[in-house]
């Protein structure tokens, strides 16, 4: 066997795993399985495919195969690209999409901003906890008169400032500078009241030029190769987490059968814990990573710098408390908050790197390429599932380019 087809079986026996694996939560409730899957498309405005994987996941495990998600680019573009995605469902582009709590107070909504409320959900545990709580219903139901069914809330990762020069440590540190951050007023409203100028980008954010930091999630940092050189992450300054909005254009929903719809409705219910772990470990994950590459600072705020930043953002507060809803939001939020009495979540400390060993050779040492294409993504077409790959492997070390 070639060094390339070893690398093919062995990717095959993973996604055998990965595929086969019983995902656990509530059991299927579809009944037989249909002989003919039905396929919901799902528009998806960060055009990466991955967000709405395990929902995708659960929909097929309590279906029994019977329903399944297809997710498609929302094609979308420019900084308002989540209300856009929203605009495209009131006009039955697809069945079924997802958008950012984040962007749905442009069309309305009350409850849904007081997750986005600054430095109140601030650990992944208690944001799995208010996205379990009864919370969600009234949230959900805010999407009835734009003629959308809400289907559940799922978690996302939490979002840190990153200064390209200069730690963000204290509401002195924001001002005068010009912060990155994506479609939020709240965002908008905390970074002012910061004394900075909030610069909006779309889904994809190429650089940092011209601005002197941004509010982004690890992850998103590592991935985007955003951790320049002498720049200084944050990493107990939880602003906020970014929470999906899982719903359905109201005439494909009214065409779904009851089991389909509670199929639906159990798989985002299903999906909240499972996406916290993920997003926990692909944070840690982005973490290491930036904390190799050794570009970035790893900054933390005092307590006292998190009494000053949350003294800053009270006019945030009272502007959101104007409506009654969307304070009695925050109000639940925040006595779920005291109950819990959990931390704030914080990346890990950056260690140095113990060295690899660097003399002592493996059966694996060498180049491996391998080709594949596209019908090797599966479904959802990720793209970081098929091309032109070569791994490294060197006496402890390796490195892959696709």
């Amino acid at each position: 066997m070639t060094r390339a087809a070893i690398l093919v079986a062995a990717t095959l026996t993973a996604s055998a795993l990965v595929t086969g694996c019983s995902l656990g939560g509530t059991e299927r409730v579809g009944g037989e399985r249909a002989a003919t899957p039905r396929e919901l498309t799902m528009l998806d405005p960060f055009s990466n495919g991955q967000e709405a994987t395990i929902f995708a996941g659960e929909v097929a495990r309590l279906s029994g195969g019977a329903l399944r998600i297809r997710v498609v680019d929302a094609g979308t573009a420019g900084v308002d690209y989540e209300a856009t995605t929203i605009r495209y469902m009131q006009q039955g582009r697809a069945d079924l999409a997802f958008a950012g709590s984040r962007a749905w107070d442009e069309f309305g909504a009350k409850r849904l901003p007081a997750l986005s409320a600054p430095l109140l959900i601030d650990s992944y545990r208690l944001q799995e906890r208010v996205l379990q709580s009864e919370l969600v219903g009234p949230m959900l139901e805010e999407l009835r008169p734009l003629g959308l069914v809400g289907i559940g809330i799922l978690p996302g990762a939490m979002r840190r400032p990153l200064g390209v020069e200069h730690r963000l440590a204290t509401p002195s540190d924001f001002s005068g500078l010009t912060i990155g951050t994506q479609q939020s007023r709240v965002a908008d409203a905390t970074l002012r009241a910061l004394g900075a100028r909030p610069r909006r980008f779309p889904a994809t954010i190429p650089s940092v030029d011209r601005i002197d930091g941004i509010e982004h999630s690890a992850s998103a940092t590592d991935a985007a190769r955003l951790d320049l050189e002498g720049s200084h992450l944050m990493t107990n300054v939880d602003l906020w987490p970014r929470p999906l909005v899982v719903f359905a254009n109201g005439r494909s929903y009214g065409r779904l059968t009851g089991d389909e719809r509670e199929i639906l409705s159990a798989a985002a219910t299903n999906a909240v814990p499972k996406k916290v772990a993920v997003d926990r470990s692909f944070e840690a994950e982005a973490s290491g990573n930036i904390c190799r590459k050794d570009r970035a600072i790893f900054d933390s705020s005092t307590p006292a710098d998190l009494r000053a930043l949350r003294r800053a953002v009270e006019p945030v507060y009272r502007q959101l408390r104007r409506d009654l809803a969307t304070a009695a939001a925050i109000e639940s939020i925040q006595r779920l908050k005291d109950e819990l009495a959990e931390p704030p979540a914080e990346l890990p400390r950056c260690e140095p790197a113990a060295e690899a060993p660097s003399s002592v050779e493996t059966v694996i040492d060498g180049i491996w390429r391998m080709d594949t294409d596209r019908r090797a993504a599966g479904s959802e077409n990720f793209a970081e599932n098929w091309g032109s790959w070569i791994y490294v492997f060197d006496r402890g070390r390796f490195a892959i380019t696709q």
